[in-house]
């Protein structure tokens, strides 16, 4: 594995899965009613400028995974690839089930069906460990360790999501808390 790998333009880098990502999240923002448009692009209100410092961190760590991978070869005959693979295909397919049950949901409810049961913000998550299976198939340990940085640097958000739950669902999300996990089943 590389700490920063070469960087080039082929047709067999990485940027196929930022591709699919920007237009499966586009096809949801499209089909789904204008209720989860409003919900799913709605920054949340932070209570501490410092929190509000490290969200707007972690959203350009993001964009940055997105552009970098761009440029990033994909290592097939690497013995990660097809972990990372595997790992990119879980998580996809969880950050898809949670856009949809997010759509789908009461927008006067909080949302506490499917993949939602196990985790708070199974979207963030989920992208998070895309990502991760990205940096497992391009052998990028700058990817991985970017990926390892969001997990502690998406907490503001967290915060801030929750407080706006609380305030717009009160007990109905207060309980919710307790059955569910902020990141994942047990953490």
């Amino acid at each position: 594995m590389d700490f920063i790998p070469q960087f080039t333009i082929s047709l067999s880098n990485a940027f196929w899965f930022s591709l699919l990502f920007w237009i499966s999240n586009l096809i949801i923002l499209k089909i789904y009613p204008s209720h989860y448009k409003d919900r799913v692009l709605k920054m949340p209100r932070f209570e501490k400028g410092f929190q509000q410092i490290i969200s707007v961190f972690n959203f350009f760590l993001f964009q940055g995974l997105i552009i970098v991978v761009l440029f990033m070869p994909l290592k097939v005959d690497s013995s990660y690839f097809i972990v990372g693979l595997v790992f990119f295909i879980i998580s996809f397919m969880v950050y898809i089930l949670s856009l949809i049950d997010y759509a789908t949901s009461n927008p006067d409810r909080p949302v506490t069906k499917g993949v939602y049961k196990l985790s708070r913000n199974p979207q963030q998550i989920s992208t998070i460990f895309m990502w991760i299976g990205i940096g497992l198939m391009t052998n990028s340990v700058l990817i991985i360790s970017i990926c390892v940085l969001q997990l502690f640097t998406v907490y503001p958000t967290f915060i801030a999501q929750e407080k706006f739950c609380l305030d717009k669902y009160g007990f109905d999300y207060q309980d919710y808390m307790k059955k569910a996990p902020r990141y994942f089943l047990f953490f």
